[in-house]
Parts: C-alpha cells; sequence; structure tokens
C-alpha cells in the first residue's frame, strides 16, 4: 500500500503501482460530498469528492489516472484532519490520451 498526501493547491502525487494508492488529507475540514461510491470505477480527473475546509473552500479532489475505488474511508459530513486517510484506489494502469 502506498499513501499519498492530497494538497489543497493540486491532485495528488502518486506512483504507477499496482498497490492500492491510499489518498491522505493535508488539510482539516468536512468531506463535503462523495462521487465515485466503493467498488465503483473512475477516471482519470473524474472529482472523486468535495472537502470542505476548516477556513470554508470547497476543494475538489480528482487524481492523474484511471481506475476503482478499493475502499472508501471517510462518509460524507465527518471531520478530517491532516492525514485523515480518505480512499483506496487502485491504478488500472491502462495508458490514455490527454491534454
Amino acid at each position: 500500500m502506498i499513501e499519498t498526501i492530497v494538497k489543497p493547491s493540486q491532485s495528488p502525487y502518486y506512483e504507477i503501482s499496482r498497490e492500492d494508492q491510499v489518498i491522505l488529507s493535508s488539510f482539516e475540514g468536512v468531506i463535503d460530498e462523495i462521487f465515485v461510491p466503493e467498488k465503483s470505477y473512475f477516471y482519470e480527473w473524474e472529482p472523486i469528492m468535495t472537502i470542505r475546509t476548516k477556513h470554508g473552500e470547497l476543494i475538489e479532489f480528482s487524481v492523474p489516472f484511471s481506475g476503482s475505488v478499493v475502499s472508501m474511508l471517510v462518509k460524507p459530513g465527518e471531520s478530517i484532519s491532516i492525514n485523515t486517510r480518505l480512499v483506496s484506489l487502485q491504478d488500472d494502469l491502462l495508458v490514455t490520451g490527454c491534454d
């Protein structure tokens, strides 16, 4: 398992790997909405969830790869802190074209 920190100003850094990618929060806030349910497929840059920071900013979280949600580790309305595990993702390792 690889743990990755989500930065508020950008999508998370990740390594191409067959291992699950566990995404960690880099800020405090509340889970606002989850768009991709557990065990579902997601596309490159598709929003996975939104987080409302403790300063009121709404952060949309997406990743630069496609794959599936292995496990959703938070629920809407749940308070999170720095390094809270948000979601476990599996990269499908398919090469796709993008801008």
